[in-house]
């Protein structure tokens, strides 16, 4: 099974060799990148690059949280958990939908459920089945921007910045998106609601997270208006 992909954030060296002798006594495998500051971690970052952050909230410079912000401003996503001495900033930590507050010192069993819970999530989360070269593969549905068809292949464009190119057509891959938050905008096009980040209305076009627009139909403009805002509703709401 692949291993976890973490990274760790704590200006001290000796909190980031706590967590890493947790992680390695844990019986969930992990990977992990280690960052001394959230400004190094921030410069790193891509979406889709780890499926947890362990972060510390009190840090010289930007602290865990101003960080976290920031994150949460390309990726509402990966599980993050803060590591701190504090409880006060509970409240931020339920408006940034962070998964676990770990008090320090962490113990092996808060490490331990955390890698559960985080593996569990990833294991259940939603997947468009395809086949490439002969093969199958199974793709997280969270990773994909949006789908489109060119001529006689459907191109995937990832929020890792790859795109994968199918021979097919887009009409065959839409049953397995229904019930998730995927709107048609338009007869070629597919998109992950998760990363509009607005709708043009000069363009008529969705406005995508990696500086994409992808267009809207005159015949789907009143549809695609209220798929994104009754995502944005149900995303605010939790559900």
């Amino acid at each position: 099974m692949e291993p976890l992909r973490l990274a760790i954030c704590d200006d001290l060296p000796e909190e980031r060799e706590a967590l890493l002798t947790l992680l390695e006594q844990a019986p969930i495998a992990t990977v992990c990148a280690q960052f001394a500051s959230s400004e190094e971690l921030l410069e790193a970052f891509r979406p889709g690059g780890f499926d947890l952050l362990l972060m510390d909230i009190y840090m010289d410079g930007m602290t865990g949280v101003e960080a976290v912000q920031k994150i949460r401003e390309t990726d509402d996503a990966i599980p993050i958990a803060f590591t701190t001495t504090s409880t006060e900033h509970t409240l931020e930590s339920y408006r940034l939908s962070v998964l676990k507050y770990l008090e320090k010192p962490v113990r092996q069993k808060d490490i331990n459920d955390l890698l559960h819970l985080v593996k569990l999530q990833r294991d259940s989360a939603p997947r468009l089945t395809i086949r490439q070269n002969g093969e199958v593969q199974r793709l997280l549905l969270s990773e994909l921007f949006y789908l489109e068809q060119k001529a006689h292949h459907v191109f995937l464009y990832r929020r890792d910045g790859g795109t994968l190119q199918l021979y097919g057509k887009l009409s065959d891959l839409l049953p397995q998106l229904e019930g998730q938050p995927f709107f048609c905008p338009h007869k070629s096009y597919c998109v992950n609601l998760a990363f509009v980040r607005g709708i043009n209305e000069e363009y008529q076009c969705y406005e995508m997270a990696d500086g994409k627009n992808v267009p809207i139909s005159r015949s789907n403009r009143s549809k695609a208006r209220r798929a994104y805002e009754d995502f944005l509703f149900a995303r605010t709401r939790g559900e």
